[in-house]
């Protein structure tokens, strides 16, 4: 039999040593070493990282955003109905979406005043009709007075009446024929200052300038407007509609004649087509893109939509998932940020929030626009197991 340590025949052959006792325990720890740090490696692999917290990546990659925005339908030809002149507005009867004829009124004001200055003008009239009235009596009477006298004077051979009641009878019918002709001037000056007076009663009362719909009162019943003040928005009636829809930041440039769909609120709730006409700005600064839409006379001014585009593929954008932004509210350590952010996950393990400009998304993720963050950082999207409810971030579950 060969003790341990002395070479056999094949050991001579092969020209080796046999291995020491000692090397070989020493293999043997190694072995075991190696199959301890494996299984530690898959029990790592199978429970996933140690943090309370699901995440993904942040990455950079191509997009087509889906955008669903909020606006308002208005009327194509819309005009500003306003005060004629200044005036106690006592009711409107025109509310919104009113069809009103061309020349009607559209709001009753107070008119007292003009009813007495009215009376005052009928009474003149009265006054001077009976005053004429009176003088063609008179004018009549001297005229017949002069017949007679005329008729007596040719039948005495010029004798009788004198020469003096002759002249006296000439004078009183030719005063009493100017006397009619001033009274009928008067009657027609009042009968005018009554037209004139009624005329301006009736422009006074705001009146629709054609045919249309009201699309909105700017004035309530009970107000005291001034000469040229706006009080109602018309307009034509079968104008095509337009929307306008504020553009929320982080929107690019939008090419003139994109499609959209658009649903009308108060209507059966169908998608119906537009197009982009511009793109403008209002007085506060907001980007407003304004779509076409067909006429529809069942879609009522100033009616609330909604909007659905599909914006042109971006390329190589910074994306975060839109579960990073759900998660947001609950990140442990955030302090309190206006508009958007995420939670990110530092080298050491905690969670730190970042505020962040958010842009378009297609549903799934959103492009990230502007912030402090970078490509292939971890964006935490959820629990792995929630904190303990007397946090009052965290009482709740998240995403």
């Amino acid at each position: 039999m060969i003790e341990p340590g002395e070479p056999s025949q094949v050991d001579a052959l092969l020209d080796v040593r046999p291995s020491s006792r000692a090397r070989r325990w020493i293999s043997i720890a190694l072995l075991l070493l190696a199959l301890g740090v494996a299984g530690w490696l898959l029990l790592r692999f199978l429970e996933g990282n140690t943090t309370p917290y699901y995440m993904a990546p942040i990455v950079q990659g191509d997009l087509r955003p889906h955008l669903t925005l909020s606006g308002r339908v208005y009327l194509t030809g819309e005009v500003t109905v306003r005060a004629p002149r200044n005036a106690l507005i006592i009711a409107l009867p025109a509310a919104a979406g009113t069809t009103v004829a061309a020349g009607q009124a559209v709001a009753v004001v107070d008119t007292s005043g003009f009813a007495q200055t009215l009376a005052a003008d009928r009474s003149a009239l009265q006054a001077a009709h009976d005053q004429l009235a009176r003088a063609s009596i008179d004018s009549r009477l001297a005229r017949n007075r002069l017949a007679r006298y005329a008729r007596v004077w040719r039948e005495s051979d010029h004798r009788v009446p004198s020469l003096n009641e002759m002249e006296s009878a000439r004078v009183a019918a030719a005063g009493a024929a100017l006397a009619v002709r001033r009274d009928r001037e008067l009657l027609e000056a009042a009968r005018r200052r009554l037209d004139d007076d009624m005329a301006d009663l009736l422009t006074s009362l705001p009146r629709a300038p054609f045919a249309g719909v009201v699309v909105q009162r700017l004035i309530e019943p009970g107000s005291r407007v001034q000469a040229g003040q706006a009080l109602l928005e018309l307009a034509p009636l079968g104008a095509a509609a337009h929307l306008v829809v504020p553009l929320p930041a982080g929107i690019g440039p939008l090419p003139a004649g994109m499609p959209a769909r658009v649903i009308v609120a108060g209507t059966d709730g169908a998608e119906r087509d537009a197009r982009l006409l511009r793109i403008d700005t209002d007085p506060t600064g907001v980007r407003q893109a304004v779509f076409a839409l067909a006429p529809d006379p069942s879609i009522a001014p100033t009616s609330a939509a909604t909007v659905k585009l599909t914006l042109p593929l971006r390329h190589d954008v910074l994306l975060v998932p839109n579960a990073a932004l759900a998660f947001a509210p609950f990140c442990s350590t955030q302090p309190e940020h206006e508009g958007s952010s995420i939670c990110v996950l530092d080298r050491d393990g905690t969670a730190r929030s970042v505020a962040i400009i958010a842009g378009p998304s297609d549903g799934r993720r959103t492009q990230i626009v502007g912030g402090p963050v970078r490509s292939g950082q971890l964006a935490i999207i959820g629990w792995r197991k929630a904190p303990a409810a007397s946090s009052p971030k965290s009482g709740s579950s998240g995403p």
